[in-house]
């Protein structure tokens, strides 16, 4: 467990003098802050919907956050196997880092607002930390930052608050994330939420990474415009696919050691199965969540993916190869297969950019597939049991909910300059090699959605997706085999939802 105190004593003593003491009448209309500075911004301040919180003053009391371990070390930076930025940490001084000088500037704009002292708990299963403390009635942190998926756990064990109770914290605000909350409320309750305060979101979207000299040498340069013109599709992935792999060093056979044209798994087949536009669950205008998992255009989705995932000549699965490479993780080897340019397309998360930081060739980010052009939009789905959200524990007492409101409102708010550094400079500026990726990565981030079915695990039929795709074979068995469990599990949900005071 790591704790870190985000505060600059000098500068709280300081602070303490020249903030005003106790509860102010007027709201706080704050500015931006930047990377560079802490001062009121002027002319995005100016045009940009203002903060309105009240103003207060909590007496340098601490904003306890329990986290997910971040790999960070002391300056923010990570290395090429590391998954995560620090959304919270960062060392006491400015670097020139981007990111780490976007958090100092955010943080030190809460205190200067608030007088309060961010301390950061961070453990490598927040949930089972959280869970523990919770259940044993102690109020030791303010906010806690499990999986999404996991937040979901905690809510049905009452453990909790409804976020559209709590003070000051108005979610219909654009600075948290409105897909989330209109995908993810079950009966006008909220349980986590994310937004500009957290860069999760983005770097856990679903892409692929095109090989741009395999893509070359297959005269596939126009993949871009493929895209912008609605006609990248599971059909037109699978065809170009199909002229790619062959036998490289003349063995007979093709195998990790040749070339293909896609690297995946049996386990990806479900960002195929979002990215067509369904859902394991959507809720009714009633606010029921229905299954949709097994409507006639959903199983004609699993039939195409099943095909696409089975065709030998077309993917190499990574578990598969697991066994003969070095490290045992056929995730892993395909990014070395793409570097040597041995794979023509990688589908990763979006964090995953980081490790093609090395790669001598150029490469090229695009959306996952379409099912067919008649498809209104590309989708990508935030991977919610690896992203996290933010949630308040219903062990802090009711008289410090305001305080916590208000404190998260604000850090949403102020953090818009964190989230533009991670993208502007730290992803398009360090790891993007041409102006369309950027392009492509805002279809991506523009689209991305949330399942609520996924969240909560109604059915499990995410794993009836991977076994369909592994064993060859139709979906539509596995989806009646488990809609009467699917049904009683959504009842049951929607029951301690009801049951959940606000």
């Amino acid at each position: 467990m790591k704790k870190y105190t985000c505060l600059l004593l000098s500068l709280l003593m300081f602070i303490s003098i020249v903030i005003a003491c106790g509860d102010k009448e007027n709201n706080i209309n704050s500015g931006e802050t930047t990377a560079g500075d802490t001062t009121a911004g002027t002319t995005e301040a100016e045009t940009r919907q203002p903060l309105a919180v009240p103003a207060k003053d909590f007496g340098g009391k601490e904003l306890r956050i329990l986290s997910i371990w971040t790999h960070v070390t002391g300056n923010n930076a990570t290395t090429v196997s590391d998954k995560y930025f620090s959304d919270l940490v960062y060392v006491p001084e400015r670097t020139g880092e981007p990111i780490n000088d976007a958090i100092f500037a955010r943080n030190l704009k809460i205190l200067e607002d608030f007088n309060v002292v961010i301390v950061v708990t961070e453990v490598q299963n927040v949930y089972n930390e959280a869970r523990k403390i919770i259940t044993s009635g102690e109020d030791v942190y303010d906010l806690i930052t499990p999986y999404i998926d996991d937040s979901f756990k905690l809510a049905q064990e009452k453990y909790l608050y409804n976020l559209y109770k709590i003070p000051c914290l108005e979610l219909d605000n654009p600075w948290w994330d409105q897909v989330l909350i209109e995908k993810l409320s079950l009966n006008n309750k909220l349980f986590t939420i994310t937004g500009d305060i957290s860069f999760d979101k983005e770097e856990l979207n679903w892409s692929l990474f095109a090989n741009k000299v395999l893509m070359e040498e297959h005269k596939l340069n126009n993949l871009y415009d493929v895209v912008k013109d609605g006609k990248w599709t599971f059909d037109y992935v699978h065809q170009i696919g199909a002229s790619v792999t062959r036998d490289l060093n003349g063995d007979g056979i093709t195998d990790w050691q040749d070339l293909y044209a896609f690297g995946n798994n049996s386990t990806g087949s479900q960002f195929f199965y979002l990215a067509s536009g369904e859902n394991i669950a959507k809720l009714d205008s009633d606010g029921y969540p229905q299954l949709t998992v097994g409507s006639e255009r959903s199983l004609n989705v699993m039939e195409k993916i099943t095909v696409l995932f089975n065709d030998n000549n077309f993917m190499l699965w990574a578990d598969k190869i697991a066994p003969y490479v070095e490290g045992g993780s056929g995730w892993g080897y395909f990014r070395v297969m793409f570097k040597e340019n041995r794979l023509m397309i990688l589908m990763t998360n979006i964090y995953a950019i980081k490790e093609l930081r090395d790669m001598f060739d150029d490469f090229a980010i695009i959306p996952p597939p379409k099912y067919d052009e008649r498809q209104d939009n590309y989708y990508t789905i935030v991977s919610t049991h690896a992203c996290f959200g933010y949630c308040i524990p219903v062990t802090v007492p009711s008289a410090e909910l305001e305080r916590v409101g208000v404190l998260l409102e604000a850090m949403s708010y102020h953090s818009k300059p964190v989230l533009e550094a991670h993208l502007d400079v730290t992803i398009t500026g360090k790891f993007l090699r041409d102006e369309e990726s950027r392009e492509m990565l805002e279809i991506v981030f523009n689209n991305r959605t949330y399942d609520i079915g996924k969240a909560f695990g109604w059915g499990d039929y995410i794993s009836q997706i991977h076994i369909a795709v592994r064993d060859n074979k139709a979906f539509a068995p596995l989806y009646e085999a488990n809609r009467a469990k699917a049904e009683v599990e959504i009842q049951k949900s929607y029951n301690i939802f009801l049951e959940i005071d606000g």
